[in-house]
């Protein structure tokens, strides 16, 4: 059996501290997790500006996909007089092939100030959009688990996925059961994560994602690095040990259903 091949479903690449690390900054990372095996990626927007950088990278590499969308904490800063438009451009980039999802959009209550109405507005005009163009959606959810998912709930027609969840194991359950997948990061490797290592037992095998959500949330032992996917088979270390499994059908399983969730043929 050859080595496993990893798919990282949540990266930003395009973020600039990967230039404090990484000889040619963002696609040097890229290029150096691909040469050590991690073989497909999404790389994801959290604005108009690097929505456009994550759709060119797709097309400059064959092995990357883009989301694009406008998280919420980006919403906020987006004067209300060109709210349409950045959602307008959103829509537009949608176009392109490279483009495989929306996101990522949703909630985030974790830094003041919070402007729940803002977010609320772009998190459901990106339901729509998603909708309309037929793509999944990227979900950022902090600090907000029962609004995220009465949001979800609301828009019966979108399908997508959790990223980096945080929740508990039965909030997992009834998003598997409306046919949504979940993804976990580097914090299923913390110690004291619990909440998390619970849900990521709980999680339906054909909705299993991982991913590194870096520059950030580095696992251990690379706590207070920045991150890169070249750590991504440290967290599906861990996810197959809360589960029973090797790694390496935790990378085979991950990796098929990223593919399809992409459609990465």
């Amino acid at each position: 059996m050859g080595s496993p091949v990893f798919f990282d479903s949540h990266a930003h690449y395009n973020d600039r501290r990967f230039a404090e690390e990484f000889e040619g900054g963002g696609r040097g990372a890229l290029l150096k997790a691909h040469a050590e095996g991690v073989g497909f990626f999404c790389n994801v927007g959290s604005s108009v500006r690097t929505s456009e950088e994550s759709v060119a990278l797709a097309e400059e590499f064959d092995f990357v996909v883009a989301a694009v969308g406008i998280h919420p904490s980006d919403a906020q800063e987006i004067p209300a007089a060109d709210c349409d438009r950045a959602l307008a451009r959103i829509e537009e980039l949608c176009a392109s092939e490279r483009v495989r999802a929306v996101g990522e959009i949703g909630f985030d209550y974790h830094w003041e100030p919070v402007d729940r109405e803002r977010q609320r507005y772009f998190f459901e005009a990106q339901l729509e959009i998603a909708r309309r163009v037929n793509l999944p959606v990227v979900i950022h959810s902090r600090d907000a688990a029962g609004d995220t998912f009465d949001v979800i709930c609301g828009h019966p027609e979108n399908r997508g996925v959790l990223h980096s969840y945080s929740g508990h194991a039965e909030g997992a359950r009834q998003y598997n059961r409306m046919g949504w997948h979940v993804s976990f990061s580097g914090p299923v490797t913390y110690k004291n994560a619990n909440k998390v290592k619970e849900a990521a037992a709980a999680v339906r095998d054909d909705l299993l994602l991982i991913e590194t959500d870096c520059p950030y949330l580095p696992p251990v032992p690379h706590r207070g690095e920045i991150n890169y996917s070249g750590y991504l088979p440290l967290t599906c270390a861990a996810v197959a040990e809360i589960r029973g499994i090797s790694k390496e059908e935790c990378a085979a399983l991950t990796t098929a259903n990223a593919r399809r969730f992409f459609g990465f043929d």
